[in-house]
C-alpha cells in the first residue's frame, strides 16, 4: 500500500512539473496563467494568489495538474484582445510555451540518468540483439554486443540449453503451456539454444502454427503450437550460461551526460517502434489485431504492479531508473501528433500561422476538436485500466486475455 500511494505522489509530481514547464515558459513570455492545478478537479481550495492574479488551486483526483493560461479557453473571446492573452503572443513564444512540457520531462530524465552514470549502476536487464526491428544501444537495458563494443563485458558468454526462469502473463509461451522450469528443445523442429532461440524465431515472424517442443519441469516432453506476431517473441525470461561480469556503469560528468543523451535516444527509437507495430494493429480493421494490440498496451494499472516490484528491491538508483522512464513517457506521450496533445497543439497552431486562418474562428474549432479527442484518450486509458486489472489483478473480462 505504501509503494502505492509513493507511486502516486511521484506521477503526479511528473505531470505537475510537466506543467510547471507551461507556466515558467508562459510567465516569462508575458502571457498570463489563470490558474494552476495542483490535482484534477472537482476543487478542494485555493490556497495561494500571485500578484499577477494566478490561482494555485489543490483538487480532488491526485493524478496530475494543469495550467490555465488566459484565453486558453476558445470560448472566451472577450479576452482574446488582451495583450497579456496567449493568442496575441507572437508564434515562437506559442512553440516555446507548447514545447516547455516536454523538454521539462527530457530535463528530468536527462538529469536522472546523468546521475545514476555518474553513481554508478549496473544494467537492469539483458536483451535479445533485435527488439521490434531495433537494436538496443541502451546502458540500463543493453544487449551482449552493445556491452562488448561499450566495453562493459569482462570474460566470455557460453551457450546452452533454453531453460525457462519467467513467463509473461498472456504471452505465446504462457498460451503454448510453458511455465518456470520448462526447457525449451525445438522450434519447428529445429534444434534451439540459448545462441539461436532469438534469431530461429525471427525467422517466422508473422507466422501461424508454429510448433515448439518443451521438458516441463518435471521432465516430460511435450508439444505445442503458438502464432507470431511482427517481432515473433515468446515472453520469457530465459538462463544464460555467461562465464562474464557486466561492469558497473561509472562515468566522469561529461562522459555521464553523453551516456544520459544517448539512453534518451534509444528509449525513443524503442518506444516509437512499439508505438508503430501498436498502432498499425489497433487500427487495422482486424479484431485479432486489435485485441493483440490492446493486451501489448499498458496504463497506471501496470506501472503501479512494476513499481511494487521495484518498492520491494528498496534501491534508490532503480527508483530513480523508473523516475526517469516515466518522465520520458510522458514527453514521448505528448509529441505524438493528436488533439489535445502539445504536440497536437503546436501543429494547429503552425497551420493557422501558414495558412493565416482568422484567430478566433480556427480556435473554436480547435477547440472542439480537443475536447472530442480528450474524451477519446480518457475512453482508451479506461480501456486500458480494464486490461492491466486482468493481466495484473486476475480479473475476468471478456474480450481480453
Amino acid at each position: 500500500m505504501i509503494g502505492i500511494v509513493l507511486w502516486i505522489l511521484f506521477f503526479m509530481l511528473l505531470v505537475v512539473l510537466h506543467e510547471f514547464g507551461h507556466f515558467l515558459a508562459a510567465k516569462k513570455s508575458e502571457v498570463k496563467v489563470k490558474e494552476f492545478w495542483i490535482g484534477i478537479p472537482p476543487k478542494i481550495c485555493t490556497f495561494w494568489k500571485d500578484k499577477s492574479g494566478t490561482e494555485y488551486t489543490l483538487n480532488w483526483i491526485p493524478l496530475g495538474g494543469f495550467v490555465s493560461l488566459k484565453w486558453d479557453d476558445t470560448e472566451q473571446t472577450i479576452e482574446s484582445k488582451d495583450k497579456d492573452s496567449f493568442q496575441k503572443a507572437k508564434l515562437w513564444k506559442k512553440v516555446i510555451i507548447i514545447l516547455a512540457g516536454v523538454a521539462m520531462n527530457l530535463l528530468i530524465a536527462f538529469v536522472i540518468f546523468t546521475g545514476i552514470f555518474m553513481a554508478g549502476i549496473k544494467p537492469i536487464s539483458i536483451l535479445p540483439e533485435t527488439v521490434h526491428g531495433v537494436h538496443p544501444e541502451s546502458y540500463l537495458t543493453p544487449s551482449i554486443s552493445f556491452l562488448e563494443k561499450e566495453g562493459l563485458l569482462s570474460g566470455e558468454a557460453k551457450d546452452g540449453p533454453v531453460v525457462v526462469q519467467e513467463v509473461l502473463s498472456g504471452s505465446a509461451a504462457e498460451l503454448a503451456g510453458i511455465t518456470s522450469g520448462s526447457v525449451i528443445t525445438h522450434i519447428n523442429g529445429r534444434e534451439v539454444s540459448t545462441y539461436t532461440l532469438v534469431p530461429s524465431l525471427q525467422k517466422y515472424a508473422g507466422t501461424k502454427g508454429n510448433q515448439i517442443a518443451f521438458e516441463n519441469e518435471v521432465g516430460e516432453s511435450q508439444t505445442s503450437t503458438f502464432d507470431c506476431a511482427e517481432s515473433c517473441t515468446l515472453g520469457i525470461a530465459f538462463q544464460n550460461y555467461w562465464d562474464i561480469e557486466v561492469l558497473p556503469i561509472k562515468y566522469s560528468i561529461w562522459k555521464a551526460m553523453l551516456a544520459a543523451l544517448k539512453e534518451i535516444k534509444w528509449e525513443w527509437n524503442m518506444t516509437m517502434s512499439a508505438l508503430g507495430s501498436i498502432g498499425s494493429k489497433l487500427f487495422s480493421f482486424n479484431a485479432n489485431s486489435s485485441k493483440e494490440a490492446l493486451n501489448q498496451l499498458t496504463g497506471p494499472v501496470g506501472a503501479i504492479k512494476f513499481w511494487e516490484r521495484i518498492f520491494s528491491q528498496f534501491w534508490i538508483l532503480i527508483f530513480l531508473w523508473f523516475g526517469a522512464m516515466l518522465s520520458l513517457a510522458l514527453a514521448f506521450f505528448n509529441v505524438l501528433p493528436i488533439p489535445a496533445l502539445d504536440w497536437g497543439r503546436l501543429l494547429a497552431i503552425l497551420i493557422q500561422a501558414i495558412f493565416r486562418i482568422k484567430q478566433e474562428n480556427f480556435s473554436k474549432v480547435e477547440g472542439r476538436i480537443n475536447v472530442v479527442f480528450f474524451w477519446l484518450l480518457m475512453l482508451m486509458g479506461i480501456v486500458i485500466i480494464f486490461k492491466d486489472l486482468i493481466v495484473w489483478r486476475g480479473v475476468s473480462l471478456p474480450f481480453f486475455k
